[in-house]
């Protein structure tokens, strides 16, 4: 598969959503939410109904990742969002996949634990892309 036209689009999205928002991420995180978005490009089934319940499912880094990326989506764009959860259930959830991916790797993923750290600040830049997709 080129990803190569996935990886331009997300990086054309993340750019000008960090100039809309005024949030210019660190290269390494920037790097991130782009292949993340490109990977996620064409991913029709996420999130899961019930994000808590993919954990005890989880094995590896990609899983933790994936469950983290679906928890980024849900919080910045408002889809699938829970009912009956907390405001900040889905960037709690994110920050433990995300913390998660980075300890199952040895020796542990430096950028995966910023993630977890950063986790709202992603999903503000990601929001920025949600915000132009409903003014245009």
């Amino acid at each position: 598969m080129n990803w190569q036209p996935y990886i331009k689009a997300s990086w054309d999205l993340v750019m000008e959503a960090e100039g809309r928002t005024e949030i210019f991420l660190q290269d390494d995180l920037e790097a991130y939410l782009v292949h993340m978005m490109a990977r996620n490009f064409r991913n029709s089934n996420m999130p899961p109904d019930i994000i808590c319940l993919e954990f005890p499912k989880a094995r590896t880094q990609e899983d933790y990742l994936q469950i983290g990326d679906n928890c980024l989506f849900v919080d910045a764009w408002d889809v699938k969002r829970a009912r009956l959860v907390a405001q900040n259930y889905y960037e709690q959830m994110g920050q433990i996949a995300y913390s998660s991916a980075a300890i199952v790797s040895r020796p542990v993923n430096e950028l995966y634990e910023r993630v977890a750290r950063e986790f709202r600040l992603l999903s503000r830049v990601l929001r920025g892309i949600r915000d132009r997709a409903f003014t245009t």
